[in-house]
């Protein structure tokens, strides 16, 4: 396997301080040990509207982030409870 030294991707703005892991990962999501599914929960009570539409000010649910690969936080990003499922989500 060759290391990994570049990615080349778009990188998707979210500057928001204090981003903790409660809303990268909402608790209904973490009921899981399994590292894979949780992208559908990532974000979810700021991509979603109450009616589980999407929230179309939401950065990656723009047409040019929706397929990011990048994610420029803003300060204190992952604050919060140590929870796994966050970078699993992520």
């Amino acid at each position: 396997m060759q290391k990994f030294t570049t990615l080349t991707g778009v990188a998707a703005p979210m500057p928001i301080i204090n981003v903790d892991t409660d809303m990268i990962i909402p608790k209904q999501y973490l009921k899981t040990i399994k590292r894979t599914g949780l992208g559908t929960g990532l974000f979810s009570e700021m991509r979603f509207n109450d009616d589980g539409s999407e929230n179309p000010d939401f950065v990656l649910n723009k047409p040019a982030y929706r397929k990011a690969q990048i994610l420029v936080a803003g300060d204190n990003f992952g604050c919060g409870s140590s929870r796994e499922h966050a970078p699993w989500a992520l």
